[in-house]
């Protein structure tokens, strides 16, 4: 598996909803606490659980932008804690948002987990996972598209021909 990905680590963004201009710097320093305490417990996380494949990297502040997430997998078999790492992130910064590519030439449908059910095999295409509103959902990749017979081309072992 070979990923890639980035993500706005944010706390929920609801309360301004109801803002108003008297109270909205309250709710301000309100949201700013709850992401320093997201990104604190996210290190914490992240140390006892990244493990030794998955590289990240989190900018509290940069520039204008606060919570950057920048993160990296090379793992040989589909187990990864990226998977945890964005479940966590799902769960607990219903605020953030961000997207994931992934190839992973293992993603066949009788060989699946982590409650996959997918309907055909993507082993050979990059997928993209959206975390969005405490969600992480899949879709199709738009952009790269197949890895042999489009990024790279058909390895001999692995063609129809003799």
């Amino acid at each position: 598996m070979l990923g890639f990905g980035w993500c706005h680590l944010r706390s929920s963004r609801l309360p301004l909803v109801e803002a108003t201009f008297a109270n909205v710097e309250s709710i301000d320093t309100e949201i700013d606490r709850a992401d320093e305490e997201l990104w604190q417990n996210f290190r914490e996380w992240m140390k006892l659980s990244a493990g030794l494949f998955l590289q990240w990297q989190l900018f509290e502040a940069l520039n204008n932008h606060q919570g950057l997430l920048t993160y990296c997998v090379s793992r040989n078999h589909r187990t990864s804690a990226v998977w945890e790492m964005l479940e966590w992130i799902a769960t607990n910064g219903p605020g953030s948002y961000g997207l994931f590519y992934c190839h992973d030439d293992e993603d066949f449908m009788d060989l699946t987990g982590h409650d996959r059910k997918i309907p055909m095999d993507y082993d050979n295409v990059f997928r993209v996972h959206r975390l969005l509103n405490g969600e992480l959902t899949e879709t199709d990749d738009p952009f790269l598209g197949m890895i042999e017979g489009g990024i790279d081309p058909m390895h001999p072992y692995n063609s129809n021909e003799e």
